[in-house]
């Protein structure tokens, strides 16, 4: 796909809801008139509320201050910078308000955004996101002007203090591009990049459909109002925090945007700003149950808070009971991926105390949301697994540039995530339950191994772990065998980690550990210090990367 434009099968971005097409179409004419319409109805209510963690500020963005500073960005990215429909312009920034104001600018001309990693973005790949995106300028924090300078010296940069300078009394003089119109709803509005741990990243064209239908369902879900006041911690250049904000922007909410995820403020932020909402990966999760004494002698009050959205890895079903258990808020467990916008099953927020304890207790990954449908190839029975696929209009345009990567998972109005998963009945519906993805399963002798199920029994079973990864290693007899990364708790020295690692393996080989039968036990143990655990900006472990550097460890060892 060689531009924004959508080329796909239009059954790609219709799903089936009481027997009936369904296809999502944006209550308001385009995000101008959506912001024109929280402004009329809310001038002085809160649109972000920015807390600088290093700088120990606080600003606050009103509604009355989106509309009018984004109409005249636009307005200044077009006059000045040429900016217009089907353009593209990438922000490297951290997480900061102007990340969204250009990016509603960007909205309001039809143009696109493609946000960069500014900490995990080698210059190599930076200059590959910029080139393969044909990004027309590139916004930066002034304090990274002259390093990102550097990178793509083709490219025009701006600093975001010099694009914003004098636009609050700068007229606007332009009439948004987007009318609404079927085929303009599929040019791109975002392109994200996957982490690509393999070859290059590719461009995933989230396209204005896309973006709004999978924010609908997710106010849809949760039950957004403009009473949401969602905390954010995960950087602005991944999906999950891109789509969650545009959510709240639909809802009239407000967000609450960290500087970064910090440990010692999250809770503190949580209730000084009496958030009711809040996003977290699982590395975070595990992160505040480590910490949970610290929590219980600050005595912080955080009785506004509802729930929290958890996602975007796997979630270890011990870990979050013992999380609902210890902090007394519900973990809210939801499915997707960036292909198709974000969340695409989600467990109700609001389910009666049993059955949602039963949900947790089984890891369930919800039900389907409003827009979109998902099934199993070849519709397994439940509890027999089977790779998970999408359709609506969540799904999102394809790969930029890569027609062969497109076609190869989008097929037959179906997006092919790649993970595997199975159906279980909660309370009389059909919970989806991730199992593993679909390249990370260790076959065994021709014997399918779930590295989730492995990693989840051994935390389960044994304490001192923080965490484990499980990856096959190659092996002449099995063609693979389970090898799994110990990540121990604080305080344990080397010399305790390797007694424990060997303990660990030889109660999995015998057959002693709950929930793991001695052929899915691990061949092989190794203490891992987290520090050298790859990982994603959000903290997902990277595990195909973490295949290769314990299989050159193994080879090393063995030469």
């Amino acid at each position: 796909m060689a531009d924004s434009s959508v080329t796909m099968d239009p059954q790609i971005f219709t799903c089936i809801k009481n027997g009936r097409p369904h296809a999502y179409r944006f209550p308001w004419k385009n995000f101008t008139h959506l912001l024109q319409h929280r402004a009329s109805h809310g001038e002085d209510r809160a649109a972000i509320v920015f807390r600088d963690l290093d700088r120990e500020e606080r600003s606050v963005v009103t509604y009355g201050n989106l509309d009018r500073r984004t109409a005249a960005l636009a307005c200044r990215l077009h006059v000045d910078y040429g900016i217009g429909p089907g353009d593209r312009v990438s922000l490297a920034m951290t997480n900061c308000p102007e990340i969204l104001l250009i990016t509603q600018a960007l909205f309001r001309l039809g143009a696109a955004a493609v946000p960069l990693d500014l900490r995990r973005d080698a210059p190599e790949r930076k200059r590959y996101k910029l080139q393969d995106a044909s990004v027309k300028l590139l916004c930066v924090q002034p304090d990274h002007l002259e390093s990102e300078r550097r990178i793509a010296p083709e490219v025009p940069i701006v600093a975001t203090d010099s694009l914003l300078a004098d636009n609050a009394d700068r007229p606007p003089r332009l009439e948004p591009e987007w009318s609404g119109d079927p085929i303009e709803e599929q040019a791109a509005g975002i392109v994200l990049y996957t982490s690509g741990t393999t070859g290059r990243p590719k461009g995933v064209l989230l396209t204005r459909q896309s973006i709004v239908s999978n924010a609908d369902g997710i106010v849809r879900w949760l039950h957004f109002d403009e009473n949401e006041r969602l905390c954010l911690v995960l950087p602005l250049h991944h999906v999950n925090s891109t789509v969650f904000s545009i959510a709240l922007f639909m809802a009239g909410g407000t967000l609450i945007l960290n500087s970064r995820y910090s440990a010692s403020n999250f809770w503190p932020v949580i209730a000084e700003e009496k958030a009711t909402s809040s996003s977290i990966v699982p590395t975070i999760m595990r992160d505040l149950l480590s910490n949970a004494d610290t929590f219980d002698s600050a005595g912080h009050d955080i009785s506004a808070l509802k729930k929290i959205m958890i996602g975007s890895a796997p979630v270890p079903a011990g870990p979050a009971v013992r999380f609902h258990d210890r902090f007394g808020v519900r973990l809210v467990q939801g499915y997707g991926t960036t292909e198709v916008s974000l969340r695409v099953t989600g467990v109700p927020p609001d389910l009666p105390d049993d059955e949602y304890k039963e949900a947790l207790e089984q890891n369930a990954a919800g039900v389907e949301l409003d827009n979109n449908n998902i099934c199993l190839d070849g519709d397994p029975t439940p509890g027999e697994p089977g790779e998970i696929l999408v359709r609506g209009p969540v799904v999102s345009g394809g790969y930029l540039n890569q027609p062969a990567a497109t076609e190869e998972v989008f097929l037959n109005g179906w997006f092919h995530t790649g993970d595997i998963g199975y159906r279980r009945a909660i309370g009389g519906r059909d919970y989806y339950v991730v199992h593993s993805r679909k390249k990370e399963i260790v076959i065994k002798g021709g014997v399918n191994i779930s590295p989730i199920a492995v990693e989840n029994a051994l935390v389960e079973a044994f304490p001192e772990l923080a965490a484990a990864y499980v990856t096959g290693l190659e092996d002449e007899r099995w063609g693979q065998v389970v090898c799994a990364a110990l990540v121990f708790r604080n305080g344990m020295t080397p010399e305790r980690q390797e007694e424990a690692a060997r303990r660990i393996r030889n109660a999995g080989q015998r057959g002693t550990v709950a929930n793991l039968s001695p052929y899915e036990a691990p061949f092989k143990t190794i203490p891992f210090d987290p520090g050298r655990l790859p990982v994603t900006s959000t903290g997902k472990v990277q595990r195909s990367v973490l295949r290769e550097i314990v299989q050159e460890m193994v080879d090393r060892e063995q030469a």
